[in-house]
């Protein structure tokens, strides 16, 4: 397994929200680095505990998600 593919088992996502200058990930559809980020190895949506993200931003991941899914750029299931 090469160092991108990496599977993120962290408790947080981002441990640094507490930081005043934090702005939160910027989402799209077509950032799939970052969507990847926030899925489990079975293609599915992390927590927003688990991945650290609040309501807003949870929301906008699963929309961004949801069309690049639709748009075949990220799998239904795993593999």
């Amino acid at each position: 397994m090469s160092k991108d593919n990496v599977p993120y088992h962290t408790k947080q996502r981002f441990p640094d929200r507490t930081n005043p200058e934090w702005v939160g990930p910027i989402v799209d559809y077509k950032e799939l680095d970052l969507l990847r980020k926030f899925l489990t190895s079975s293609s599915k949506l992390m927590s927003r505990r688990r991945g650290g993200t609040n309501t807003q931003e949870q929301n906008a991941l699963k929309l961004a998600v949801k069309r690049a899914r639709f748009l075949a750029l990220i799998p239904y299931s795993g593999a």
